[in-house]
């Protein structure tokens, strides 16, 4: 939604630079006014000298300080505009979350778990002094000893209107030996082996596939749903329960399942030793957490190996399930990277745009006194609205082609629009192919500033910098006077002190 309270006070800015402007032009005419009478005795031919100087250094003066009050002027359809990228912007991530929830969100995989539960017993004394006998039920969670998972994604796009949602479905296949050591329990009663189940933990369970499978000893146990844990990271999922004649005290497990998720996909190193592979036909991957030990990128395609040890983390290889771990320390995430999403391009170059304004009404200006045109404060306004147009055109236009291409038609038009105009208000196209050269200079330096994030300021200052160099160049025969007016202008001076 547009900021109407912004909008306000940049109003309540321009009005009072506005008074401001108007209070120092008559100021500055009655100094005119004033200077005129004092030297109105000074003979003709200084008088003239002085006179016309005068007139020439006032009006230049004059419309700076108006030029200056335009350019702020030009705020509020910049801020209009940016406010406008901003809604899209907050659109466009809605979308993003609502394709998420119907396809399936970012996936992180914690598996498989050897899970047992247990009862414990203890007797204590109540208030009134009785013995009572305390039943109480938990579950050993054992982690593998050796672990290792392989995911392949294949990307994809979801297209809402006239949005597109990245998204991925990835062919997960895991395998891990166990050997069951259960640790001391205080009150031990009695562990329930032949309840003990496989669990596969996941973020997001409906983004699971048709068919997954878990397979001990070469034989396929039956799925349920839910792993019954509590741990955030392992409360959601699905389970398999382990055949009560299965001996447990070592024994190998595989897995394999298909996910639907979007952008991200993790997998918790759980094993004492854990290998994990994670590749993709994509060629932009953004390694997050903990760092593949290698890592093969392409122009297509990209593949990551992690390869941890369990002392690499703090929680212990068995616990129970009401301890509260936090088994989020070391995650394995590879991320489905959008370089550059052409919102917050947008939005970048839009920050941009009073400097823009600032740098044309500039340029013109200097035009006009170097180059004997004038132009009238309107054509400066329809100029500065041209400018603000040109973002609004990038952002339309980005919405349904390359941001590549958006930015050199939206720039395109507002050059030839502009240097057009200037052509037809001063009758010369010199001063248009000259207007219209500088601004495509401009243009063609702010696209490599938004290609270009890390050295953005340092391109930005470098801009303000040339620009300074080549209007002090310009600038400066402004006041200096010819030499045949200054030997005038010496010999007048001659006579009047005689």
């Amino acid at each position: 939604m547009i900021d109407f309270t912004t909008v306000l006070i940049v109003i309540a800015i321009v009005i009072f630079l506005g008074i401001c402007a108007i209070i120092g032009l008559v100021c500055l005419r009655w100094l005119y006014s004033r200077y005129a009478e004092q030297t109105s005795g000074i003979s003709g031919g200084l008088t003239g000298d002085l006179s016309g100087r005068l007139a020439n250094s006032n009006p230049l003066m004059i419309k700076a300080v108006i030029i200056g009050f335009l350019t702020l002027l030009m705020l509020i359809p910049t801020a209009l505009v940016h406010d406008l990228m901003n809604e899209r912007h907050s659109l466009y991530r809605s979308v993003l979350y609502e394709t998420d929830q119907e396809w399936g969100q970012e996936q992180t995989i914690a598996a498989p778990l050897l899970v047992i539960p247990y009862t414990t017993e203890a007797r204590i004394t109540d208030s009134n002094g009785k013995d009572k006998i305390v039943v109480g039920h938990d579950k050993l969670i054992i982690l593998p000893d050796q672990l290792k998972l392989q995911s392949h994604l294949e990307h994809g796009f979801r297209e809402r209107s006239i949005y597109k949602s990245l998204v991925y479905t990835a062919d997960v296949k895991g395998s891990a030996s166990f050997h069951l050591d259960p640790p001391p329990i205080k009150n031990l009663q009695k562990i329930h082996y032949d309840q003990a189940y496989i669990a596969i933990a996941l973020t997001d369970n409906s983004g699971i596939g048709s068919s997954p499978t878990v397979t001990l000893a070469g034989k396929k146990l039956e799925l349920t749903p839910g792993t019954g844990l509590m741990n955030d990271f392992l409360s959601r999922g699905f389970s398999a329960q382990i055949d009560p004649e299965q001996d447990l005290s070592t024994f190998s497990v595989e897995f394999d399942t298909t996910l639907r998720g979007s952008r991200n996909i993790s997998a918790i190193p759980l094993g004492m030793n854990t290998k994990i592979e994670i590749s993709a036909d994509w060629p932009h991957p953004s390694f997050r957490q903990f760092l593949p030990s290698t890592r093969d990128i392409t122009s297509d395609n990209f593949n990551a190996t992690w390869e941890v040890s369990h002392l690499s983390r703090n929680y212990p290889q068995v616990f129970n399930n009401s301890d509260n771990l936090n088994l989020g320390e070391i995650i394995a995430e590879a991320q489905l990277f959008e370089p550059v999403s052409h919102y917050g391009t947008s939005i970048r170059a839009a920050k941009y745009g009073i400097m823009f304004v600032a740098l044309t009404y500039l340029m013109l200006l200097v035009f006009e006194y170097t180059r004997g045109i004038r132009l009238h404060l309107v054509q400066y306004l329809l100029v500065g609205v041209s400018l603000s147009v040109f973002y609004l055109l990038l952002l339309t236009l980005s919405e349904h082609i390359s941001f590549s291409l958006s930015y050199s038609l939206a720039a395109g038009v507002t050059v030839l629009s502009i240097a057009s105009y200037i052509t037809a208000a001063t009758r010369d196209k010199t001063n248009g192919l000259a207007i219209g050269a500088l601004l495509s200079a401009l243009y063609g330096f702010l696209y490599s500033i938004l290609q270009m994030e890390d050295y953005a300021l340092t391109m930005g200052s470098g801009l303000l910098l040339l620009v300074l160099l080549v209007m002090m160049y310009m600038t400066r025969n402004l006041n200096r006077v010819p030499e045949k007016e200054r030997d005038i202008l010496s010999s007048d001076k001659e006579i009047l002190e005689t």
